[in-house]
């Protein structure tokens, strides 16, 4: 039973650092405002969210729970960037658009 979790685990966490990695350019494209009406940014922060979700899982799932939890830190970044970039405040405007406020 060990080996599959360990090779669960391997393909979880491989495909999440991927993930993580590529999604790192649109944080970065964010905090540095490049692209800013560009819909690929926001594709690549939920990309680099997506890969530290994952990773998190794979380490939950094998039982290393005390290396998740920090992990959950990374998200932070990508929260900060989806600010930068606004994202959050046109859900908002349209929200209000559509109640009337």
């Amino acid at each position: 039973m060990s080996d599959v979790s360990d090779l669960m685990f391997a393909l979880m966490s491989g495909g999440g650092l991927l993930a993580l990695s590529i999604g790192a350019f649109g944080v970065l494209d964010a905090f540095h405002k490049r692209g800013i009406g560009e819909k690929r940014v926001d594709w690549l922060i939920g990309l680099y969210a997506f890969g530290v979700v994952m990773n998190i899982v794979a380490y939950v799932l094998l039982d290393r729970w005390y290396i998740a939890a920090p992990l959950a830190l990374m998200l932070v970044p990508a929260e900060r960037a989806l600010e930068k970039r606004g994202t959050f405040k046109r859900r908002a405007v349209k929200v209000d658009a559509i109640t009337g406020r």
